[in-house]
């Protein structure tokens, strides 16, 4: 599944981690540095599954937590409209 910003949105990495920036409601999310490894990632039409892997070579004894975690963070940014599969 390939994932994108909607054209509303932008997303911006920082030091600690990226910003999406929903410029209709003039709102913002800042993720953590592993979030946005992922939404880098994806958004370079990459794989989920891709990302997990290489988040679960990083932090092997994170493994099982890490895929929940992820689908979870698309789904809520999915909810929030600010990002689209």
């Amino acid at each position: 599944m390939a994932w994108r910003l909607p054209a509303h949105v932008t997303f911006t990495k920082t030091d600690t981690g990226a910003v999406l920036l929903d410029n209709r409601r003039g709102r913002y999310w800042q993720t953590n540095d592993t979030a946005a490894i992922v939404l880098d990632r994806i958004l370079r039409h990459e794989s989920v599954e891709s990302a997990v892997a290489d988040l679960c070579v990083r932090y092997p004894d994170s493994a099982e937590q890490i895929t929940a975690d992820v689908q979870d963070m698309l789904t809520k940014l999915a909810a929030a409209k600010l990002v689209i599969a």
